[in-house]
């Protein structure tokens, strides 16, 4: 049996407000919860990640709620990382100096390459258009699936080492690059 009940009570809703918050008839939402109807993939992702459980937790599969961070988690932190203009920093050797990449620096230099308008208030939908590529790289694809904990730090720092190799700028690359064969 799956979890969905569990969930939709544990965080104190009614069926109809479910259904109104996901976009989804009550009725089917029933159904699904009885296991008369059984949702496509993409729907038990969706309420997946409106729970931010994983699809196997709540399908009754897995024990473990959290084995990964959903995508809505991971493209709300690259949110947070733009708002809060997030600094990643790492040493070039030798001479061992800091160096400090912006995420957003990096990502409106990706935007302005790719012709990408930034909305004056980001949301996720914004992320999930024009920052699917992330997934590209390893490190963040594996944080889908990790059974790790990181901090939200460490989760943005993937992420814009993501942008920083994958969105291909140049610019920065070529400092870089620079300055580490100055050394």
């Amino acid at each position: 049996m799956n979890r969905l009940k569990e969930l939709r009570q544990k965080n104190n809703l009614t069926l109809k407000e479910l259904g109104q918050k996901i976009g989804m008839a009550n009725n089917t939402l029933s159904q699904y919860e009885t296991g008369k109807r059984e949702p496509k993939l993409e729907t038990w992702q969706a309420l997946a990640n409106f729970f931010d459980v994983t699809v196997p937790y709540l399908q009754g599969i897995d024990d473990k709620p959290n084995t990964g961070y959903s995508k809505d988690y991971i493209y709300k932190q690259l949110d947070d990382a733009y708002k809060e203009d997030y600094l990643l920093t790492f040493e070039l050797e030798p001479p061992f100096t800091n160096t400090f990449i912006s995420a957003r620096d990096e990502i409106e230099n990706y935007c302005k390459q790719n012709k990408i308008s930034i909305p004056k208030d980001t949301d996720l939908d914004f992320w999930k258009t024009n920052f699917n590529f992330i997934f590209k790289d390893r490190s963040v694809n594996r944080l889908l699936t990790t059974k790790d904990k990181y901090s939200d730090s460490d989760i943005k720092e993937l992420i814009i080492n993501a942008i920083y190799w994958l969105g291909l700028n140049p610019h920065t690359r070529e400092l870089v690059n620079k300055l580490s064969h100055n050394s």
